[in-house]
């Protein structure tokens, strides 16, 4: 199973804090059937990581994992936080970015958690994202309250080729009643969707194998197994020889 979605390298953000708390993370999710994770750190406005910055974290975890022999593969990313369109296209542009797997393929965004920094012309970027060969999966949209109070605005990042993350722990209640509604109500409404972790900490670490499982009592075998099948499909598109 592919989590693209994961705080797990030691000491770069609010993920772990040590390489100890980063190591119990990758048993958590070897425990859960993770084989691949992207470790995704924040890319905003005060954690600014880019991918020159990102690289060599991820190469010291992947030598901590091997020293203890956990077999997780930990590959790069980051979840880029848009507010400022016109400064995420100049960075996009300059190659500044580590997209998930450090591929242009897919790229993890996120927006402000408030709702007056929502950029106008979201649509538009991710429009403009895919123009240029790369598909925007938007971080947690079940948790904003601007999509919570105008979901119509996820059908127009939809219909401009983005797609969504859903948060298992959303899904399992830890976010609230309404993360937990509107996370169904995207599952249901949205094809485009694929399940992470967002793990941040041993604490804060669910796995993927119980999100699986509530997609299937609740909504049906057929959609878990297609949840399952686009995120392995991403996985291939990442490892695929360039």
């Amino acid at each position: 199973m592919l989590d693209l979605h994961c705080h797990i390298l030691p000491g770069v953000d609010d993920g772990p804090v040590s390489s100890d708390e980063a190591l119990a993370v990758a048993r958590l999710c070897v425990a859960d059937g993770i084989t691949h994770v992207i470790a995704t750190p924040h890319c905003h406005r005060h954690i600014h990581l880019l991918r020159a910055d990102i690289l060599p974290h991820v190469e010291r975890f992947r030598a901590d994992l091997a020293a203890v022999q956990i077999p997780l593969t930990v590959l790069p990313g980051s979840e880029i936080q848009v507010t400022d369109s016109a400064e995420y296209r100049r960075e996009f542009e300059a190659g500044l970015y580590c997209h998930l797997g450090d591929r242009p393929d897919f790229t993890l965004l996120e927006f402000s958690w408030d709702p007056a920094l929502y950029p106008p012309d979201a649509g538009g970027l991710v429009a403009w994202a895919c123009d240029r060969g790369t598909v925007p999966i938007i971080a947690h949209p079940e948790r904003y309250k601007v999509f919570q109070e105008d979901p119509e605005r996820l059908g127009a990042l939809a219909g401009a080729g983005a797609w969504f993350q859903v948060t298992v722990d959303s899904l399992l209640g830890d976010h609230g009643s309404k993360p937990r509604s509107f996370g169904e109500e995207i599952i249901r409404a949205y094809p485009e969707v694929v399940l992470a972790t967002d793990a941040h900490r041993p604490g804060r670490c669910s796995g993927l194998s119980l999100g699986y499982a509530w997609v299937r009592d609740r909504v049906g075998p057929a959609r878990e197994a297609d949840l399952r099948a686009r995120a392995e499909a991403v996985l291939a598109r990442i490892l695929a020889p360039a």
